[in-house]
């Protein structure tokens, strides 16, 4: 019987050691689960801090530049790009205006369709294509030379 009772010791202590060496790997992986945690919680912070400060250098930029494009749009400026490139651009008088749908089609009833199309007997269109051929043709003829 001394012998049965041995074991029994033994293998009471083996348990008891067994838990505590389970609940001591247990906090070690606890602990470093925390810490791995930490650590990238950190660097997606420094990330997101970088980020931050890119957004905020390129919301300063987006606002200098919208400052400086409404500075280029200003009438004036406008008038002496124009004179400077040799361009005599007015606002077309109301007969001139030809008004639209959303699609792209001619509003009805307008006065200036009426009148381009009397004018050119064709329609507007073609009116358009006119146009733009005089204007690829104009250039051709004053840029002549000669060749000796």
């Amino acid at each position: 019987m001394k012998r049965n009772r041995r074991v029994k010791r033994q293998s009471h202590f083996v348990l008891n050691t067994m838990h505590f060496a389970v609940l001591l790997v247990s906090i070690f992986i606890m602990m470093m689960a925390y810490w791995w945690l930490d650590t990238r919680c950190g660097a997606i912070a420094q990330d997101i801090g970088s980020a931050e400060k890119t957004l905020a250098k390129l919301d300063a930029d987006l606002e200098r530049e919208t400052v400086k494009w409404n500075e280029l749009k200003t009438p004036e400026r406008l008038e002496s790009a124009l004179s400077q490139h040799g361009l005599n651009m007015h606002n077309p008088a109301p007969e001139q205006v030809i008004k639209m749908d959303a699609e792209g089609r001619l509003i009805p009833g307008q006065m200036s369709v009426a009148r381009a199309q009397r004018r050119n007997t064709g329609t507007l269109s073609r009116t358009v294509q006119d146009t733009a051929t005089r204007r690829l043709v104009a250039p051709m003829r004053t840029t002549r030379r000669m060749v000796r």
